[in-house]
């Protein structure tokens, strides 16, 4: 499928000032600006995945599961804590949930803050870093950091439609072993209303490898790596002048597919923590 990726523009500005962004408006306040980085699209391939069984979670930040669905869809807007308990199990806990609906005029305007869904979100990233792993624990789970200090864990993402087979705006996944640490990742600090969230934003590489479930069904899963605790699954990395960081994990991002027939996407999200 040729389409183009939103990657994060590398400005002379990030050489000075760590990389930012906030999702609620500021126009109120004088000089106030929601973000210092600029994206820009650049075209690129982004290859159907053909057999899913060569794709490992410890290797390229991501893989492809089979899981019978018994969710209704009008549940999923309607009750998150459902969708979230379904995917609990021993020692793997539901961190947060989102479900995603495209308005026919995306990405033209993008709508945010609502309480039913969101737009998907087009810009190439991780959710969190592992200095932000820490931060959205304590966020989720407060008073309760001696039940995960000192342990390790997996910060991962189980993607799939909420209705079949979907080919609107599918989610491309990046394949790690394409991205340069050194050059190609940019730590951004996600102001929230209640907190400050740390995300890791991706910079173009020719050499990046990208990847999609065709006519993705409602049994089919995208699980992918956000960040781990301890670093094991990757190689010694140095982000511009900031403190180093080791992990594998699959940058993503939305994409318009130029051949799509099928209704507007709708999908749900599930962000879980695996304590070991």
């Amino acid at each position: 499928m040729r389409t183009s990726i939103n990657y994060t523009a590398i400005t002379p500005n990030l050489e000075l000032e760590k990389a930012f962004s906030t999702d609620y408006h500021v126009d109120h306040i004088k000089g106030a600006v929601r973000s210092n980085t600029k994206t820009e699209y650049h075209p690129v391939s982004v290859n159907e995945i053909q057999e899913p069984e060569k794709f490992q979670l410890d290797v390229h930040g991501f893989c492809v599961l089979h899981g019978k669905t018994h969710l209704d869809p009008l549940n999923a807007y309607k009750n998150k804590s459902e969708v979230e308990k379904a995917y609990c199990v021993y020692n793997i806990i539901t961190v947060t949930s989102k479900v995603r609906k495209r308005d026919i005029d995306y990405p033209e305007v993008v709508r945010a803050y609502r309480t039913e869904y969101e737009q998907p979100s087009s810009i190439a990233h991780c959710d969190w870093s592992t200095a932000g792993a820490l931060t959205v624990l304590r966020w989720c789970f407060p008073g309760n950091e001696n039940f995960w200090k000192g342990k390790r864990f997996d910060l991962l993402n189980v993607w799939r439609p909420l209705k079949q087979p979907s080919d609107d705006w599918p989610l491309a996944v990046c394949d790690y072993t394409t991205v340069d640490p050194e050059h190609d990742i940019r730590l951004n600090d996600a102001i929230r209303r209640d907190r400050v969230d740390e995300l890791c934003l991706l910079h173009y590489n020719e050499k990046h490898k990208w990847y999609y479930l065709k006519d993705q069904g409602v049994d089919d899963l995208l699980v992918f790596r956000n960040t781990d605790s301890h670093g094991d699954k990757a190689r010694e990395f140095q982000i511009t002048a900031l403190p180093v960081h080791r992990w594998i994990g699959a940058f993503h991002a939305a994409v318009r597919n130029p051949l799509a027939k099928g209704p507007p996407r709708e999908s749900v999200e599930v962000r879980l923590v695996a304590i070991y």
